[in-house]
């Protein structure tokens, strides 16, 4: 009986220490640098916080007290040995030749070993990528060239459009979301002076869809088409089609007697931020220009009076050479969610946007005198899963003189 209570007892220690050194997890520093961007001029982070998650027991730690540390942000975090996902957002304000501006930026890192016992630190190293939440939302098809009357042939400006898809597997508000025209054309090389185009894209107009923040709801693989006349075109041509059942228009309230724009009630009309033109908006039917999709990150006040600059160029043009002045609103880079350069393919010189967001262009026209552009328009690819194709290179991304989806 007294051995058999011994061997109880025996084995009870045994387990009770195997359990003890089962729980026994040490505590390590994780040491995590947040590296800034070396092609943005004096950037400053704030708002920096960083959700560390333990692999296996999904324990969430979230750390906001980095300090600045030469030409990175640092900060050092106590944590129970383990694998960890670490996601880090916040805010970084940056110049932009003269003027300051902001976007947000985040950066991710998965399986990072923790481990105890060691001399040094656990450490870990972030590099920033733009941020924007509506990342997904992609332009999908630009119809600018404009049909013709069937009987003289002539080009009928009115039922151009642009289509916005959202390509990614979750719901996107595209609410202030802006649509805006490059000011530079791919057919004429200038030589800028400041030359912002590494950092931003200088503009002719910028127009906002209108929202209070979840009022334009985009569900996955749905689309957004923005008329820049919602109204059922085939009345007049019947070379044209139906837009009046448009998500939104442009609409501006035009000086020019010659050049009235027309506003469909039933259709909700784009916020006018900015045009240089002294009509309506329109867009370049021959494709000289490049368009994109941007979140804004100022409001209207602040825009007008940080994002404008002037500049000096010279253009080598095939008649010669010349130098003037000009000015221009700019939208920083970081801004983009999606660009599009378009160009007359015997006629590109030149990108007018940073490689970074389209470092391809595509086309209608041929030359700039082919007539055989009206009708037709630019269309994303798609791949084998039905997802749009989106490269950063629209030679690869779209395809060039297609038929109109709205003909469909």
């Amino acid at each position: 009986m007294k051995k058999i209570i011994l061997l109880i007892i025996a084995v009870s220690l045994i387990g009770l220490t195997a359990c003890d050194e089962k729980e026994i997890v040490n505590d390590a520093p994780l040491r995590v640098y947040i590296d800034l961007p070396i092609n943005i001029s004096n950037p400053k982070l704030s708002e920096m916080t960083a959700w560390i998650v333990n692999v296996e027991n999904l324990k969430t730690y979230e750390i906001s007290d980095f300090k600045p540390d030469g030409d990175s942000y640092v900060t050092t975090v106590v944590l129970p040995e383990g694998r960890y996902n670490i996601t880090v957002t916040g805010k970084m304000n940056y110049t932009v030749g003269e003027s300051t501006t902001s976007a947000m930026v985040r950066s991710q890192a998965s399986g990072v070993n923790v481990t105890a016992g060691n001399a040094a630190t656990s450490m870990v190293r972030l590099f920033l990528n733009n941020y924007n939440a509506e990342e997904g939302l992609v332009i999908e098809e630009i119809f600018f060239t404009s049909s013709t009357y069937p009987t003289t042939q002539r080009p009928y400006n009115d039922d151009q459009y642009i289509k916005i898809t959202n390509n990614s597997d979750h719901l996107i508000y595209a609410d202030s979301l802006a649509i805006v025209e490059s000011k530079f054309q791919p057919d004429t090389q200038w030589e800028l002076t400041p030359n912002l185009i590494r950092e931003a894209i200088s503009i002719s107009w910028m127009y906002l869809i209108p929202g209070t923040g979840t009022s334009v709801p985009v569900e996955p693989g749905e689309s957004l088409l923005i008329a820049f006349n919602a109204k059922n075109h085939t009345a007049i041509n019947s070379n044209s089609f139906d837009l009046s059942g448009a998500d939104f228009e442009f609409y501006d309230e035009s000086t020019n007697a010659e050049f009235v724009d027309e506003d469909n009630p039933g259709v909700p009309n784009l916020i006018k931020w900015y045009n240089d033109m002294w009509s309506y908006a329109m867009l370049h039917n021959k494709g000289n220009k490049s368009y994109g999709l941007v979140r804004v990150h100022s409001n209207f006040d602040t825009f007008i009076s940080d994002n404008y600059y002037k500049f000096t160029y010279i253009v080598n043009a095939a008649w010669g050479t010349y130098q003037s002045n000009g000015d221009a609103y700019f939208i920083p880079n970081t801004w983009v969610i999606d660009m599009v350069n378009l160009a007359i393919k015997s006629d590109w010189a030149w990108n007018v946007v940073s490689p970074t967001l389209d470092s391809g262009w595509t086309y209608c026209a041929e030359t700039a005198s082919d007539k055989t552009r009206y009708g037709l328009s630019v269309v994303r690819k798609r791949d084998a899963t039905g997802k749009l194709v989106d490269s950063n290179n629209s030679t690869a991304d779209f395809m060039p003189r297609q038929q109109p989806s709205m003909a469909h």
